[in-house]
C-alpha cells in the first residue's frame, strides 16, 4: 500500500481532501446532538361527576377527539423525525457512493501503478511521504469511524426513546380506558341498584295493594255473608209468618164452609173429603172440585155447594194472596 501511495501521491491527496470535506460537512451541516422534542400534550384532565349517560358519552367523545389530536401531533413529530433520519441515511448513502468511486479510482490507479512498476524506484521517496499521509488518513478514518459509531449509538438511543414514548402513550391510553371502564361499571352498578330499589318498591306497593284488596274482599265477603244470614233469617221469619197466616186463613175458610154446609138426609157421621178451590181477590169462588172423595156423592156435592154458599171466603191481601188463588183443604164437618 505504501508503494502504491508513493507511485500515486496525487490520488492519495485527493482522497484525503475528500474525506476532510465530508467530515466537515457532517460536523457543521447536521446537529447530531440535537435531542428529539416531545410534543406537548394538549389534553386537559377534567375531573367531573357523571350526571347522566348523555354527558358521559359527550365526555368520552371529547376524550377520543383529544386522543386523536394527540395521535396526529405525535404522528407529525414522528414523520418529521423519520424525514430527518431519511436525510441522514441519504447523506450516508451519498458518502458511501463517493467512497466507492474513490475506491474504484484507487483501483484504476493501482492498475496504472502496476503498469508503471518500473518507476517504483524513482518514486521511493514520494512513497514514504505518501505512507505518512496514509497513516494520517487512517487515523482520520478511525476518527470518522468513531464518529459514525457515536451517530449509530445516538440513532439507537433515539429509537429507544421513541419506543419508550410509544409505550408511555400506550400505558396512558390503557389507564384512560380502564378509568372509562370503571366509570361505566360504576354507572351500570348504580343503574342496577336503582332498578333493584324501584323493583323492590314496586313489589312492596303491589303487595300492600294486594293486602288491602284482600282485606277489602274479606270485609266485603263478611258483609255479604252477614247480609245473607240476615236475609236468610228474615226470609225464614217471613216464611214462618206466612205459613202461620196461610194456616189461619185455611182454618177460617174451612170453618166458614162448614158453617154454610147443609147435611143431606141419610148421611152418616165420619165422612170427609178434600176440595180444590180456585179463588179471586176478595174471596170470590171461581171453581170448586173434589180431589179426594169421601166415597159418598151426596156428601161431596153438599161440600161443594157449601163452598159456593160461604163466599166470599176469608183471604189475605197483598202478596200472600197469591198462595190462595188455588188451594186444597180438607172438608170435615165432624171437627
Amino acid at each position: 500500500m505504501l508503494q502504491i501511495l508513493k507511485r500515486n501521491p496525487m490520488a492519495a491527496i485527493i482522497a484525503v481532501v475528500m474525506h476532510l470535506l465530508i467530515i466537515l460537512f457532517m460536523v457543521v451541516g447536521v446537529d447530531w446532538l440535537e435531542k428529539p422534542r416531545q410534543p406537548k400534550s394538549t389534553v386537559e384532565v377534567v375531573q367531573a361527576r357523571v350526571i347522566d349517560s348523555d354527558k358521559v358519552r359527550e365526555q368520552v367523545q371529547k376524550l377520543k377527539q383529544d386522543e386523536e389530536r394527540k395521535k396526529d401531533e405525535q404522528a407529525t413529530a414522528r414523520k418529521k423525525e423519520e424525514r430527518r433520519l431519511e436525510e441522514l441515511k441519504q447523506k450516508q448513502l451519498a458518502e458511501q457512493q463517493r467512497l466507492a468511486e474513490l475506491e474504484k479510482q484507487r483501483q484504476n490507479e493501482e492498475k496504472k501503478r502496476q503498469e508503471a512498476k518500473k518507476e517504483r524506484l524513482e518514486e521511493e521517496s514520494r512513497r514514504q511521504k505518501a505512507e505518512q499521509q496514509r497513516k494520517e488518513a487512517e487515523k482520520k478514518q478511525q476518527v470518522e469511524d468513531q464518529r459514525r459509531k457515536e451517530i449509530e449509538a445516538k440513532r439507537v438511543a433515539e429509537e429507544k426513546a421513541l419506543q419508550e414514548q410509544e409505550a408511555k402513550r400506550a400505558a396512558e391510553k390503557k389507564k384512560q380506558q380502564e378509568a372509562e371502564a370503571k366509570k361505566a361499571a360504576e354507572e351500570k352498578k348504580r343503574k342496577a341498584e336503582e332498578a333493584k330499589r324501584q323493583a323492590e318498591a314496586e313489589k312492596k306497593r303491589k303487595a300492600e295493594l294486594a293486602q288491602k284488596r284482600k282485606e277489602a274482599e274479606q270485609k266485603r265477603l263478611a258483609a255479604e255473608a252477614q247480609k245473607a244470614r240476615e236475609d236468610e233469617l228474615l226470609a225464614a221469619m217471613e216464611a214462618e209468618h206466612n205459613a202461620r197466616e196461610v194456616d189461619r186463613y185455611i182454618i177460617q175458610i174451612s170453618q166458614k164452609v162448614v158453617r154454610s154446609w147443609l147435611r143431606p138426609s141419610g148421611i152418616s157421621d165420619g165422612l170427609k173429603c178434600t176440595l180444590r178451590v180456585r179463588l179471586a181477590p176478595g174471596g170470590t169462588v171461581l171453581a170448586v172440585s173434589v180431589t179426594n172423595s169421601s166415597g159418598n156423592g151426596a156428601f161431596d156435592r153438599s161440600a161443594t155447594a157449601a163452598v159456593y154458599k160461604a163466599e166470599p171466603l176469608p183471604v189475605p191481601t197483598g202478596t200472600l194472596f197469591e198462595q190462595f188463588r188455588d188451594i186444597n183443604f180438607e172438608f170435615d164437618p165432624n171437627r
